[in-house]
């Protein structure tokens, strides 16, 4: 049997895999149980409108795009998405929720050394999260 051929990643997809992972971590620091079930297994970041959207994809400000979802209410909301979008809107009210969706149906177009840029900011969030959860154990 043939060896099955991989295309190597490029620096781009690499930069954008690293976003996703410290995003992920940094929710989980911020919140650390999810925001519709309250369980604390198997936890990530759930994004309100789609990731397919990068101008609200590493968005983690408190009313941004990402929240904790454990991988059950994450994997739901692909085919329901009314009890996270009904969780937004209780917790951050219709205009929030509305400019959101505003937000994430806006093309953005990152340059590869602007998504390393980024990836540095959000890498210092995580560390002083880190610091300061840890500090307190």
């Amino acid at each position: 049997m043939p060896k099955r051929k991989y295309k190597k990643k490029t620096p781009r997809q690499k930069i954008i895999d690293k976003l996703d992972e410290i995003v992920s971590k940094i929710i989980r620091l911020k919140e650390p149980v999810c925001v519709i079930c309250s369980s604390n297994k198997n936890n990530g970041a759930g994004h309100v409108f789609s990731r397919g959207s990068f101008s609200t994809r590493w968005d983690i400000t408190e009313d941004g795009n990402v929240h904790n979802q454990c991988w059950g209410c994450n994997f739901r909301h692909v085919r329901d998405q009314y009890p996270y979008f009904n969780w937004y809107v209780k917790k951050f009210g219709q205009e929030k929720f509305d400019a959101l969706r505003v937000r994430s149906k806006t093309t953005v177009k990152y340059k590869t050394f602007e998504l390393e840029e980024l990836y540095r900011k959000l890498y210092k969030i995580y560390e002083k999260l880190y610091a300061t959860r840890h500090s307190r154990d």
